[in-house]
């Protein structure tokens, strides 16, 4: 298998979940989200994710709401 991207992490996923406050009632185990990054199918989605998704281009529960 070849290596990870940079950036391309357990961490990394967790920090931008969080950012997004998906870590409210439980906090997020940056651990518990390194299995996906093995998988090579799954990881150009993985480095988007890491990479792109922030706050503001994700609708708030106001906006959705609406």
């Amino acid at each position: 298998m070849g290596g990870r991207a940079v950036g391309m992490s357990g961490a990394a996923l967790c920090a931008a979940l969080t950012e997004l406050g998906f870590d409210r009632e439980d906090p997020l185990d940056a651990d518990a989200l390194e299995c996906p990054f093995q998988y090579e199918e799954a990881r150009s989605l993985l480095a988007w994710i890491c990479s792109c998704l922030r706050p503001s281009n994700v609708l708030s529960p106001s906006h959705l709401a609406q």
